[in-house]
């Protein structure tokens, strides 16, 4: 053997020894610590306020929805910068416009849960806004409302929110 493939064993045979726990399958080696995610990074805690990481991926869509949400886009005058969904109704309020509304469960359209949102805005010009469509990302991180916009159009505009 030359000394690089003499070299390239002993790594192998180190590397392949780190993190045995004798076979009993749940040692320091598995990966996992208390604590630390499969990325070794801490484990974060939810937001005050804001539902476990559990409840929020479990649930129907609207259960799912329920809590406050900021907005990702830019702040402006038509915008909605905040979101508060409370038992299949919802409350938004940006620096003009304040709209309110119900969130009403839709058939399962393509295997994927949908509502129906319907949204009366106050205060300034709603872009868009009425009836809607809302998603929640599986995890429960992310709230989206897509507007239908006027009939014969070719849609609306979309507020796109993240656990407030």
């Amino acid at each position: 053997m030359t000394a690089v493939s003499s070299a390239t064993a002993a790594a192998v045979v180190l590397v392949g020894g780190c993190g045995g726990d004798g076979g009993s399958g749940a040692g320091a080696g598995s990966g996992a610590s208390a604590g630390a995610s499969a990325s070794g990074k801490p484990a974060e805690a939810p937001a005050k306020g804001a539902p476990a990481k559990d409840a929020q991926a479990k649930g129907t869509l609207v259960e799912r929805a329920a809590g406050s949400w900021k907005s990702i886009g830019t702040p402006g005058d038509d915008t909605l910068d905040t979101l508060t969904v409370t038992g299949g109704k919802l409350t938004a309020k940006g620096a003009k416009l304040s709209c309110t509304g119900t969130i009403a469960p839709e058939p399962e359209k393509d295997g994927k849960e949908t509502a129906s949102v319907t949204l009366t805005c106050e205060g300034g010009k709603d872009g868009g806004r009425g009836p809607g469509h809302l998603q929640v990302k599986p995890d429960g991180s992310a709230l989206y409302i897509d507007y239908d916009g006027p009939k014969g159009g070719w849609g609306g505009p979309t507020d796109s929110y993240r656990r407030g």
